[in-house]
């Protein structure tokens, strides 16, 4: 399928009698371009979604398709997966057919609420409005005569609100997107409902808020129908399946109970051999100086931990810890912001810590 699009667009020019160049729009842009039309079995349903809507007691379905590694919806979605209308207070949130003709013109840049494109103001010379417009045409497809419009995939989020002790509260939301304010180990993919209550159900107790208590999940349900579509996996699920992690993760593994070793070996396979038989998990480190091929893990060893000792109050740590060479022992949170504020960084870590990796330590 093909269509027209018409488009503004600038370029700068130096008008008779004149020195200096100045941007002047046109509105003669022109650019074909092409529009899949697909069957129904190219675009097989990946997703199935029922649910009601928040405001009205009425019912809503509809099937999201699969194809080129995209999801595509038949009708206009908000953020939390609910049919939105194109207009205010209006139940038109299935996509229009496009036309031969869609003409983005509108004053002196280019806007078309109808079809989902949103130009900017300013200089756009006509090479970055066709890449625009190419771009947009991509989001687009035509599924057994019905116009489908390419959406993100849906996803989990524990969200806080207020203060805790139940001001304010915890609960499991949808998604569209992920959010740099919050933590990646908030976010859950469509098949781990079940493991976003728990999380969220932690953190609802650690906070206080009980009114939130049980927790349960009130949005869209979703049949996924084609596991394989399902990309998004929480990341502390992912490093609980794997041997070997990432540099970095060491926080997360100690708090179900890993104390930490260091081994200098070639590969991930040789440390792990060094302790067959054991409940390990690697944390790759850097490159050894002076030892080519050679390269540090730190080696998390499951066992128990029931205290640890400051190395420099010598009293029983308790919550943030800063790890030290010595097995058993660390700094408590009093003494870290004491020698933090009255030693020199060198000799904090030559005396307390290595590489300043910190992690959560259970107390019996």
């Amino acid at each position: 399928m093909h269509i027209s699009v018409l488009f503004n667009y600038t370029e700068s020019v130096i008008p008779p009698r004149c020195r200096k160049p100045r941007t002047v729009t046109r509105d003669d842009g022109k650019v074909d371009v092409s529009i899949p039309v697909l069957t129904g079995d190219q675009a097989p349903v990946a997703i199935r979604v029922t649910g009601n809507f928040i405001g009205r007691d009425q019912a809503f379905s509809y099937e999201l398709r699969w194809w080129e590694g995209q999801l595509w919806s038949p009708i206009s979605l908000d953020h939390a997966f609910e049919p939105r209308g194109r207009t205010t207070g209006q139940d038109n949130w299935d996509w229009p057919e496009l036309p031969e003709v869609v003409d983005l013109r509108n004053g002196g840049r280019n806007l078309c609420h109808t079809y989902d494109f949103q130009g900017t103001y300013g200089s756009n010379p006509i090479e970055d409005v066709e890449a625009d417009i190419h771009a947009f045409a991509e989001r687009h497809t035509v599924i057994d005569g019905i116009p489908h419009r390419a959406v993100a995939e849906p996803r989990y989020v524990t969200m806080t609100f207020g203060l805790s002790g139940n001001h304010g509260g915890t609960a499991v939301l949808l998604a569209n997107c992920f959010n740099i304010n919050l933590k990646a180990e908030s976010y859950f993919g469509l098949l781990e409902l079940e493991a976003a209550l728990s999380y969220a159900t932690q953190v609802a107790e650690k906070r206080g808020d009980t009114k939130s208590l049980p927790m349960r999940y009130a949005g869209p349900t979703f049949e996924v129908l084609l596991p394989e579509v399902v990309t998004i996996r929480n990341p502390l699920a992912l490093r609980a399946l794997s041997k070997i992690c990432e540099f970095g993760t060491a926080p997360e593994q100690a708090l179900a109970g890993y104390k930490i070793a260091s081994t200098i070996v070639d590969t991930e396979e040789g440390a792990l051999v060094l302790y067959e038989g054991q409940d390990v998990r690697l944390v790759r480190g850097a490159a050894v100086f002076g030892a080519p091929g050679k390269q540090e893990f730190a080696v998390m060893v499951r066992q128990p931990i029931r205290r640890l000792l400051c190395s420099c109050c010598g009293g029983v740590t308790r919550g943030r810890q800063w790890s030290n060479r010595d097995e058993g022992y660390g700094l408590c949170v009093f003494c870290i912001d004491f020698c933090s504020r009255n030693e020199t960084p060198e000799r904090f870590q030559s005396l307390y810590g290595v590489r300043g990796v910190h992690f959560d330590v259970p107390v019996a």
